[in-house]
């Protein structure tokens, strides 16, 4: 359960671009639903003033959504005396902001949650900061992740890659993420031989099932304070693999 208050400053909705505006309530409650799937963190600013507490959306139906509260009753104090709820979140460094009105406070499992309507419009910024390259199998980076107890590291294959993070296929065996939270001492390894130190933060989670019929879990790493040089080293990986794509597609050897 989300615990802290923080300080930040956004901006209101409507000063948003008008072209990433969605207003069929069919896709607004697709959207919400793939952050309650996904369990993805989002903040929530009451009266959309710059003091902002973590959230999430824990559920959504016809009637409206259920949002996650505070443990500390003076932010749920605020939170439910508020007219609405601006709301931030990023799912694979993609935007999603919108507006609630009238959250209303409520008990769900003795936890404080608060249900609203949907809301009316919402922004989903449909671009991404950084080009993005699906890996091909014979030359995936490894991500490696020190285990938790101690022991060896653990090494899993890099799907995607760009500038700015990673997503990677985990192992049932190696459930030991959490969303939002910071790695430090993990290191990406190029097919070339190249190794760099990183931070990682957890964007997201999503659990999936294999042909075998195994849950498997796909995350979506941002990289944390890249070191001098390590993005031109990522673009130059990226560009090489684009470059003998390219080729392929072309029938060049």
């Amino acid at each position: 359960m989300p615990s802290t208050m923080r300080t930040t400053g956004p901006s209101d909705a409507a000063s948003e671009d008008e072209k990433f505006l969605v207003r069929d309530p069919r896709q607004i409650r697709m959207l919400l639903q793939s952050l309650a799937d996904q369990r993805t963190a989002l903040t929530a600013h009451p009266d959309g003033s710059g003091q902002s507490f973590p959230s999430a959306v824990l559920e959504v139906d016809e009637d409206g959504l259920l949002l996650d509260g505070s443990p500390i009753p003076s932010v749920n104090q605020r939170a439910g005396d508020a007219g609405y709820w601006l709301c931030l979140a990023q799912v694979d460094r993609v935007q999603v902001r919108f507006r609630v009105e009238h959250p209303q406070r409520t008990l769900e499992q003795e936890c404080v949650a608060f249900r609203a309507a949907l809301p009316a419009s919402l922004h989903h910024l449909q671009r991404r900061e950084f080009y993005r390259l699906e890996t091909p199998v014979n030359e995936s980076p490894w991500c490696i992740f020190p285990a938790p107890d101690g022991g060896e590291p653990l090494r899993w294959r890099v799907t995607d890659i760009s500038a700015g993070g990673i997503a990677v296929l985990l192992p049932q065996e190696d459930q030991v993420l959490e969303l939002q939270r910071r790695y430090p001492g993990c290191a990406l390894e190029l097919p070339d031989g190249e190794r760099i130190e990183v931070q990682l933060i957890v964007c997201s989670l999503v659990t999936r099932t294999r042909a075998d019929g195994q849950p498997q879990q796909r995350a979506g790493l941002k990289f944390a304070g890249l070191p001098r040089g390590a993005d031109a080293m990522i673009q130059r990986h990226i560009f090489r693999i684009e470059r003998q794509r390219l080729a392929r597609l072309n029938g060049q050897s």
